[in-house]
């Protein structure tokens, strides 16, 4: 935590940061002065922001007088100055009317979240499949493709499938598969790679070399987080000045590419009772040093759970951002927990 700033330092870092994120031009002190009626001379707060150069919360670009947050700036403004602004009853009841016109199948709620985040929010929404904490087997399927191979395909609940081609030690026939699916299914259905690995369920040779191939796809399931999720508002950031240029707007159509965005946004590692700010060169994955994401989870606490995010420049209107991903994340876990009480 960053010592506190003084009143008039603190009063001029939020002017500063609330003018740079609604005009993206750098603030000099004659744009403070003459906006806002402030009980300080234009000296002062010359000064003043002089001081909040030298100690890191603004920057000087070399081609303006004015100034831009830093990365500590913002930091500083989100856990000591901004006052997150709730939304209105009226947005509010238009985004329940959303989420209730949907369907009861998940993936059309993680695909509305998506949507409604992110043009609530103007910025590029992440949400990711809602999952059990250990994945719990359905059913094996094998299927041969060749004497010694086999395609062995595992569906888990919540409709994730698995498949990998498993080599076995000697010709097998599909009779054979089908018999060793079905003596699988009857003694691990229901049950998670541990549980698998823990049993001593009487079986031959063949059957637990299918079973720990069982045990290691679900391991890597477990392992991978949330390596499933839908991505919306990719034009909302490309609207954005600070990706005007064409290199700017390339690195960020790659950050911002479906398959990266699990990879890079730290969705495991995020608080499970509330939101996550990461700002700027917080993250720790360089492609996102020019971005902040806020983050926060969805779902039943030790049950099934998700997560989601916007992604923007680091210029955001974090107040309402915070505000609007938390209320989504909130009514995503009013459905899931409607939806699997039933």
């Amino acid at each position: 935590m960053e010592p506190m700033l003084n009143e008039r330092r603190a009063l001029l870092l939020s002017l500063i940061i609330r003018e740079y994120v609604d005009s993206a031009q750098p603030v000099g002190s004659e744009t403070i002065v003459r906006k806002h009626e402030l009980p300080y001379s234009s000296a002062t707060i010359r000064n003043e922001m002089a001081r909040l150069e030298e100690e890191g919360y603004i920057s000087h670009p070399h081609t303006s007088a004015g100034r831009v947050p830093s990365d500590q700036g913002y930091r500083y403004y989100v856990e000591s100055l901004m006052q997150e602004n709730d939304l209105s009853a009226g947005v509010k009841q238009t985004i329940r009317h959303q989420f209730h016109q949907a369907g009861r199948e998940e993936d059309e709620w993680i695909h509305l979240a998506a949507a409604v985040l992110a043009r609530a929010v103007e910025n590029a929404a992440v949400v990711t499949l809602p999952r059990s904490p250990e994945s719990r087997l359905k059913r094996i399927e094998l299927v041969g493709i060749q004497d010694t191979a086999a395609l062995l395909v595992l569906v888990l609940h919540q409709a994730r499938v698995k498949q990998q081609v498993l080599l076995f030690p000697e010709p097998v026939e599909q009779d054979e598969l089908t018999a060793i699916s079905n003596r699988l299914n009857e003694v691990f259905s229901g049950q998670s790679a541990t549980e698998v690995g823990r049993s001593r369920a009487q079986m031959t040779q063949l059957e637990w070399h299918v079973a720990n191939a069982v045990r290691e796809i679900m391991d890597a399931s477990d392992r991978g987080g949330y390596d499933e999720a839908y991505l919306d508002g990719v034009r909302n950031v490309l609207k954005k000045p600070e990706f005007a240029t064409s290199d700017k707007m390339l690195t960020m159509l790659e950050v911002l590419e479906q398959r990266n965005l699990t990879r890079l946004i730290p969705f495991r590692e995020v608080a499970r009772d509330g939101i996550t700010v990461m700002i700027g060169a917080e993250n720790e994955e360089d492609a996102m040093h020019d971005y902040s994401v806020v983050i926060s989870p969805y779902g039943m606490p030790g049950g099934i759970t998700g997560a989601m995010a916007v992604v923007g420049p680091t210029r955001m209107h974090y107040p309402e951002t915070i505000s609007t991903v938390r209320f989504i994340a909130d009514l995503m876990s009013e459905m899931l927990a409607t939806y699997y009480n039933e």
